[in-house]
């Protein structure tokens, strides 16, 4: 069969499934990348190993190529060297750290009932001594070798049933007056549980407060497609960082398939859909999490890998047609090291040969690496290119990463 043919053929066969070619354009660019990764809380359950730790941020083979580690802030200050031992090691891989606090030190909190809340409130004669707490975690982390790029204010003030609660107002009176006082690491807003917007507009009507925060931060729980658009923070110069989530839910094994897909629906529409700098899942090594119980990847693990191995830290997204069928999602990025990497995430029930073109750009060969029910990151090197772009596979329940140069 004479390429020509060959050619019309997979044309043909993309029309008959009614999808459209996805054109990929370098030339427009949105949000910088820094990359994925999870939290450790050796206060909550056994501190990861070094193999499990070497697993998650390395990014050889059998590895997840993670860049992000979140940090628990105790409010019990003896106990911060818990932290100490797995953040220096992510560190030393090259992993970007920020830290979070659930409760202030309980002599700054009194116990309430009000507004639809019962629970505990930092009194607000303490909100600069719980500014220095916060300051001292990193002074502390820094003198034992560990940098803290940020770190946030509160954990899911709108959601603090086990923990402190906080009003947009309250969040807006600290972060305008007391914020100024941690000067060792870039001040995180408050990380809502919904990507709440009454928090993060209360803020930027404050000048003051507005000023004070380095980083905006959400989590995802629950949180719908249509809700992750918020033009007020896309719109801002600031990186907005997705800083806890697990998908769809902590009851079923990490390997459930194709349910584990919907990891990846949900890290291409926080990138895609709400501008995220950043994709954190809630701890690394967990039943459902990307490492199971005894440090094997898990299929929602590769559904972060097929992201996080390939999209690396200081990668730029970049125009791609998103929805080019239905149930299916594509986005893409160029690294820092002038390769493209596109990710295809089929979600849908129709299997066909999807097309990619692009602009400003000239494509010379092409990987793929794809996880499906029976394999993971599975490579096929050098697809064969026609008139500046490509067709490739696109089966029903499957995640696909195109690495171009």
């Amino acid at each position: 069969m004479s390429k020509l043919l060959t050619v019309f053929l997979l044309g043909l066969l993309a029309i008959v499934n009614g999808q459209q070619a996805a054109e990929i354009n370098p030339g427009v660019t949105y949000q910088l990348i820094r990359g994925l990764g999870g939290i450790n809380l050796p206060d909550w359950i056994a501190d990861l190993s070094e193999t499990q730790t070497r697993k998650a941020f390395t990014n050889g083979a059998d590895c997840l190529g993670f860049s992000i580690l979140r940090v628990f802030v105790s409010d019990n200050s003896n106990a911060w060297s818990k932290s100490v031992k797995t953040a220096k090691l992510a560190q030393s891989l090259g992993a970007v750290l920020f830290a979070t606090p659930w409760n202030p030190p309980s002599y700054m909190t009194e116990n309430f009932s009000g507004g639809g809340r019962t629970g505990k409130r930092l009194k607000k004669a303490n909100y600069g001594d719980y500014a220095n707490h916060l300051n001292n975690f990193v002074k502390y982390m820094k003198g034992q070798g560990v940098t803290i790029y940020a770190i946030s204010v509160q954990n899911e003030p709108d959601y603090a049933h086990e923990w402190t609660w906080w009003t947009p107002e309250e969040c807006v009176d600290f972060l305008a007056n007391h914020a100024g006082k941690i000067t060792g690491a870039k001040v995180m807003s408050p990380e809502t549980f919904q990507y709440n917007k009454n928090y993060y507009n209360a803020i930027l009507k404050n000048a003051n407060a507005n000023r004070n925060v380095h980083v905006w931060a959400t989590h995802f729980y629950g949180t719908q497609r249509s809700q992750m658009d918020f033009p007020a923070l896309e719109q801002d110069s600031r990186e907005i960082w997705m800083t806890e989530v697990y998908v769809p839910n902590s009851s079923s094994d990490a390997d459930t398939w194709p349910e584990a897909v919907e990891v990846a629906v949900n890290i291409h529409n926080a990138f895609v859909v709400g501008g995220m700098s950043v994709y954190t899942w809630w701890y690394i090594r967990r039943s459902y999490s990307p490492l199971k119980e005894n440090g094997n990847i898990s299929k929602r693990g590769y559904m972060m890998a097929q992201f996080s191995k390939y999209v690396r830290p200081g990668a730029v997204r970049i125009s791609a047609t998103e929805q080019p069928a239905s149930g299916v999602y594509i986005s893409a990025y160029k690294n820092y090291d002038g390769k493209l990497v596109v990710v295809c995430v089929n979600n849908g029930s129709q299997s066909y040969a999807q097309r990619y073109d692009f602009k400003n750009f000239t494509v010379k060969s092409v990987n793929r690496y794809m996880t499906s029910s029976s394999g993971n990151l599975v490579e096929t090197r050098n697809l064969a290119i026609t008139n500046n772009g490509f067709y490739a596979q696109t089966n029903s329940k499957t995640v696909s990463t195109f690495v171009i140069s």
